[in-house]
């Protein structure tokens, strides 16, 4: 049995004459002048002639036939071989030469590039180095208990005064807080507050200081007892813990007593111990 046996048009037998011959569909397109595509669509036709699935199939069963020795050892696709597969490393060595052409022309721009990447990553990844920020009190963002008030010795000469207590005689106390808001912080490893104050009544009401919305406070102050709303003094460094990189809020809170927590003046963020 041989191709004639077969109902192959002209064209099929030629396409088939160069498969058997271990030409790649690259090779048998360039040889009859037409595109890989019109070639697929032959040997789609072939195949269904022949009644196999694959090139493979189709070169076996041809050269059992005929009597042609394949181009391969059996179960190996001489096309692959042969044609598709030195086509692909003919490829495969051209694009590495070029690759190395464009490496060795702009290796320096390259190291520089990779250079900056890298740093960027560090800094990002780093904890940063940030000095402070700095707020006067009586301007809060939200405030429930307190108002502003004149004090002669404060910074800015006025203070978030009556904290913690109602307004009006005699004093009683009254729970509340303050909110400070858009405090951009970058990523640090250890925040501290320093809070500025007056204070003329008993120091056994803390002072507690929230981060955003967290339910636990960060820190618990418990404000002297200066005998005079019209002294000022530093707290020392308040301890506040880690916090990441945004903009946050500090809420300063207070369940209230007789005259007031505290007058609050100024107060400052800070990853430094001062």
């Amino acid at each position: 049995m041989n191709m004639d046996n077969y109902p192959f048009s002209k064209r099929e037998k030629e396409a088939l004459n160069l498969l058997m011959q271990g030409k790649s569909n690259k090779q048998i397109a360039i040889t009859l002048g037409i595109s890989e595509h019109t070639v697929e669509f032959h040997l789609k036709n072939i195949y269904a002639k022949l009644q196999v699935s694959s090139r493979v199939e189709a070169i076996l069963k041809l050269g059992k036939s005929t009597g042609t020795p394949m181009a391969g050892k059996p179960g190996e696709s001489a096309v692959d071989r042969d044609g598709e597969k030195g086509d692909n490393q003919d490829d495969l060595k051209k694009s590495g030469q070029e690759a190395g052409v464009f490496f060795k022309k702009y290796k320096f721009l390259i190291t520089i590039g990779i250079l900056l990447t890298l740093l960027l990553v560090l800094v990002r990844s780093k904890p940063t180095s940030w000095e402070k920020y700095e707020r006067e009190c009586e301007y809060p963002d939200e405030v429930t208990v307190g108002k502003m008030i004149s004090r002669s010795n404060a910074s800015g000469s006025k203070v978030h005064g009556q904290f913690g207590t109602i307004a009006d005689s005699p004093w009683p106390a009254k729970f509340g807080y303050v909110i400070y808001k858009n405090i951009n912080i970058p990523q640090v490893d250890s925040l501290y507050l320093q809070l500025r104050y007056s204070k003329n009544s008993p120091d056994s009401v803390p002072i507690l200081v929230y981060i955003d919305d967290e339910t636990a406070p960060r820190a618990s102050i418990y404000p002297k007892d200066l005998q005079n709303w019209d002294q000022f003094i530093w707290t020392e460094p308040i301890y506040l813990g880690k916090i990441n990189r945004g903009v946050h809020s500090i809420k300063i809170s207070t369940e209230g007593q007789q005259y007031g927590v505290a007058d609050l003046d100024k107060l400052i963020l800070t990853s430094k111990i001062p």
